[in-house]
């Protein structure tokens, strides 16, 4: 299916998925195209094997009356672009076999699936929030939020994924008190069912509030409470479902402090007296991870030994049948970013380490101890430093999106839960179909199942006409 282009551009052929996807910057917005605009626009024709048989190019000028024809030519020699061995050729993109094999087995990280996330929510300029992504029984789901950067309020979006990497349509929620979407949003999904929770900081007369809703594997979201406080939440991790039940972690700038409360029925138990962590004595962001074995805080901020733009993170966790009470005492460890993992007893923190440079550092802590039990970094692939690099762990494997200067590069270990291992690496640059643009602002989340693992990322922080709001990818990955 053509699709428009920035400039026309005919793809090699391949075998690893879609047939044309827009590169850099999009010429849409709400749903609308421009008129009166030059479009190049490019198409493939593939055979049952998914090999490229004829291709077309054409410029052509978009409005509403255009009739849009690309005469497709035979291509020279052999077709090319067949799949591999272990996938099978389903519409035009190849994709695993049913039963994992092949181009999955060993965590290959083939490509199953790539696409864009839903047009900006103003065509004169938008904010965009970190975005999150989860893994759900039937694949995964995207959620941020957007805010209409000359006002006039915002929106909640939610975009289910499936196993093949294919997108259901958008979900949208209006947020009528959206000033900003500077917050990134707590996503959690341990069942049959999740939970959404974001804040909405004080502006257009309110005084500020935390929403918790109730989210299905389709994304459809259902409002369970809004409680008041001007509070705000970190990029990653700011709801956890623990073996205590759901954990908010949020900091309060009236105090510089991170703070984490139960959520019950619905609603965030914030008052009488929140539970304090960290103790760097300014607090920046606070995450909270859950996984069956305890629960892990992690916050970042500046020490009294922290001079300049130097940040500090520190971590802490406790056993299961720990109550929520004084939150243990923890390593510290320098650094401008942060983001972590956790599975069973397992805890692995990503940093920038002392600067940010071209280097991912990570820690590797064991539920219940206060010094990490392995350390390690890797220099993903790519031009530039590191913006920033989310983490998820699954089974024995961990899984690094890393944003290097504009573009992304996806990392596996093994053996996470003893002494990690560098397995594989993919630089989204060899992948030439995802729609990746030229990437700013660190925003990016990844997510992993048994099978399967998706990484999610937004453009930048404010986005100009014509830039794309983001996109994802999703890669096999079987053991």
């Amino acid at each position: 299916m053509p699709v428009a282009f920035p400039s026309c551009r005919r793809n090699p052929a391949r075998g690893d998925g879609g047939e044309a996807h827009v590169l850099g910057k999009r010429h849409e917005s709400s749903g609308a195209r421009h008129a009166n605009q030059t479009y190049g626009l490019a198409a493939v024709a593939r055979a049952a094997d998914c090999s490229v048989i004829a291709s077309g190019c054409a410029t052509l000028p978009l409005d509403s009356s255009s009739t849009l024809t690309i005469s497709l030519a035979a291509v020279s020699g052999a077709p090319a672009g067949a799949c591999d061995p272990g996938t099978v050729c389903t519409d035009a993109i190849c994709l695993p076999s049913a039963d994992g094999g092949g181009s999955g087995t060993g965590c290959a990280l083939a490509l199953v699936g790539s696409g864009p996330l839903a047009d900006p929510l103003s065509p004169s300029g938008t904010l965009l929030s970190p975005p999150s992504i989860v893994a759900t029984s039937s694949g995964f789901l995207i959620a941020y939020r957007e805010a209409a950067s000359g006002g006039g309020g915002g929106r909640l979006t939610t975009i289910a994924l499936d196993s093949s990497g294919g997108a259901a349509q958008p979900i949208f929620q209006t947020l009528t008190a959206a000033c900003s979407a500077a917050d990134g949003l707590g996503l959690v999904f341990p069942g049959n069912t999740g939970t959404l929770a974001l804040a909405t900081p004080p502006c257009n007369g309110g005084s500020g509030d935390v929403t918790v809703f109730s989210v299905t594997g389709a994304g459809q979201l259902s409002m369970l409470s809004s409680s008041p406080g001007a509070v705000t939440l970190a990029s990653t991790h700011a709801l956890a479902s623990t073996p205590g039940g759901l954990l908010l972690a949020y900091t309060n700038p009236a105090t510089s402090r991170a703070y984490v409360a139960a959520i019950k029925n619905g609603a965030v138990a914030m008052t009488p007296t929140p539970v304090a962590f960290g103790g760097l004595g300014t607090e920046a962001s606070g995450m909270v991870l859950g996984s069956s074995l305890g629960t892990s805080f992690i916050a970042t901020g500046k020490t009294s030994a922290d001079a300049g733009g130097a940040m500090s993170v520190t971590v802490a966790s406790e056993a299961p049948d720990a109550s929520l009470g004084p939150v243990p005492a923890a390593d510290v460890v320098p650094a401008t970013w942060a983001s972590a993992g956790a599975v069973d007893a397992r805890v692995i923190v990503a940093t920038s380490g002392p600067t940010s440079g071209t280097a991912v550092s990570w820690l590797a802590f064991d539920i219940g101890t206060e010094r990490p039990a392995t350390t390690g970094s890797f220099t993903p692939q790519g031009s530039g430093n590191v913006s920033f690099a989310a983490v998820a762990l699954n089974q024995d494997h961990a899984f690094f999106a890393a944003e290097v200067g504009q573009s992304l590069s996806l990392v596996a270990f093994d053996k996470a839960s003893t002494l990690p291992v560098k397995l594989r690496e993919v630089p989204f640059q060899t992948l030439p179909t995802v729609p990746v643009g030229a990437l700013q602002d660190g925003l990016v989340a990844v997510a992993a199942s048994n099978t399967r693992v998706a990484v999610v990322w937004g453009t930048e922080a404010s986005l100009q006409p014509n830039d794309a709001v983001g996109g994802y990818a999703v890669f096999a990955c079987t053991p």
